[in-house]
């Protein structure tokens, strides 16, 4: 059963642009596990659907701040 999860983008670097949101979609997709990713520049939300046999929140926690997003959790 999937697990949705939500972020706030809280770091220095926001995300801008429809290419930044892409590219963590792209980034967060490489996860195993994950089905849905949505990032909005306008609220400086992520939203991810992940199986959480696969991909914990730690782990999308870790992707997002390898490619530059500090985030707090929303769940």
């Amino acid at each position: 059963m999937a697990t949705n999860l939500e972020f706030t983008v809280t770091g220095e670097q926001k995300i801008h642009c429809e290419s930044c949101e892409n590219r963590i979609a792209r980034a967060l997709k490489r996860l195993p596990g994950i089905d849905r990713v949505n990032a909005s520049a306008k609220e400086q939300r992520i939203s991810v659907s992940i199986d959480p046999e696969r991909t914990t929140l730690e782990q999308v926690r870790a992707k997002l701040h390898e490619i530059g997003y500090d985030v707090t959790t929303k769940n």
